[in-house]
């Protein structure tokens, strides 16, 4: 859908990440443009809540052990 709806800025995003990655040295992997702070902090405890339990995505979260964030007041 993404494709249809700005399939310039779709091409865009995967040129201009294909790029940053081979800057920093990195030859497989994903990446993706995150549109706020608060989106790409949501990206990254997913990504580590799937690193860690990755039962959660057939078993639910319910399942397995209780995952604990920790934050800061600031």
């Amino acid at each position: 859908f993404t494709y249809e709806a700005a399939p310039v800025f779709t091409l865009m995003e995967e040129v201009i990440l294909t790029r940053m990655k081979h800057f920093i040295g990195w030859k497989d992997g994903e990446a993706i443009f995150a549109p706020g702070g608060a989106i790409s902090n949501l990206y990254g405890v997913l990504s580590a809540r799937h690193y860690a339990m990755p039962e959660v995505k057939t078993e639910g979260i319910g399942h397995g052990a209780n995952p604990v964030i920790f934050t800061s007041e600031q």
